[in-house]
């Protein structure tokens, strides 16, 4: 479980992504494919989408970290829950993208190696502690989404899920104030 000391430490070292977001993505997958050359075939040649998928993955999830312990309890509509995004999440990176179970390690490596190195000082103990305890979390409930999956391995919904979540990522990265454009997913205009 995440306290708010935790959840207060990765909102505020969040901050600190959100300017060097396209950076960190670069960083992120660059660390990936050293760490594992063979994960580099799981993606497109261009990998620019990638990036904005996971800028927006990373922003939903740390907006949620926003609710509190008595608002966990409330009913939220599905396409807001985080949840059902990150369980489906988990169904689509095993069904649809082929992402073997193993990865979630050697992603946590280089989540965790992109922070420290982007952050500098800034990543202390006591954020890295932070970010590795929701890391897990997520990790789990993603794996809770894969084993989902059906016996014919179909992906029943996988298309509602993704729309919804695509949708909840859009709401709460403007309720957060980041845009298209401090993220690096869209160029100014």
């Amino acid at each position: 479980m995440l306290t708010e000391t935790d959840r207060h430490a990765v909102r505020k070292s969040f901050r600190l992504v959100v300017p060097i977001a396209d950076t960190a993505a670069d960083l992120f997958y660059k660390r990936l494919f050293e760490l594992r050359p063979d994960y580099r075939a799981l993606f497109k040649d261009d990998i620019a989408g990638q990036k904005r998928k996971l800028l927006r993955m990373l922003a939903f999830i740390v907006k949620s970290l926003d609710f509190s312990d008595a608002q966990w309890k409330d009913d939220v509509p599905p396409e807001q829950d985080l949840m059902l995004v990150v369980l489906a999440l988990g169904r689509r990176h095993t069904e649809l993208y082929r992402i073997p179970a193993e990865s979630y390690g050697v992603v946590a490596e280089a989540l965790l190696w992109t922070l420290d190195y982007g952050l500098g000082e800034a990543f202390t103990p006591e954020v890295r502690a932070a970010w590795t305890r929701l890391y897990t979390l997520l990790a789990a409930t993603m794996r809770l989404g894969a084993a989902t999956v059906d016996r014919e391995g179909a992906l029943n919904g996988a298309p509602a899920a993704d729309r919804q979540g695509e949708e909840a990522l859009l709401v709460h990265l403007s309720e957060a104030g980041i845009d298209e454009v401090r993220l690096g997913a869209e160029e100014p205009s």
